[in-house]
């Protein structure tokens, strides 16, 4: 075999693949603004609450429910925790810190479900930081 055809064998797949990484390098590099600034029907970025409560309505209230109180068929079945009972983050103080809902969020726990490869950590920062608005 020739020597020209040999080194063509050679780094033909890593100049494909080269070739691929430089194709999907403009998508990655943009997915970080769009993580956290979504557009507004108006062009304008959203605000953090309300991509915070974007987030918790369409990941999240489906069994904890819009308003935080976990009053939800879903929620009833799970036994979710009502966000918006005092008692409740008395009585759960060993989970309730802002690093504790964080790992609950990204693992899961009981019946919830993990959303650690759903949701990027600073989508799962915004709702545990929304989730906190919910105490009294």
């Amino acid at each position: 075999m020739n020597q020209f055809v040999k080194r063509l064998m050679v780094a033909g797949p890593a100049l494909f693949l080269f070739a691929l990484l430089l194709l999907a390098l403009p998508a990655f590099a943009s997915r970080p603004k769009a993580i956290l600034q979504s557009r507004a029907t108006n062009g304008q970025p959203k605000k953090r609450s309300s991509l915070a409560v974007d987030l918790f309505r369409n990941n999240c209230a489906r069994c904890h429910g819009a308003d935080g109180r976990g009053d939800t068929p879903l929620g009833h079945t799970y036994n979710t925790p009502d966000f918006t009972d005092a008692e409740w983050w008395q009585k759960h103080s060993n989970i309730t810190g802002t690093g504790s809902l964080i790992s609950i969020v990204t693992h899961g726990k009981g019946g919830m479900p993990a959303f650690g490869k759903k949701l990027t950590r600073p989508q799962i920062r915004l709702l545990v930081s929304h989730v906190r608005k919910f105490k009294p």
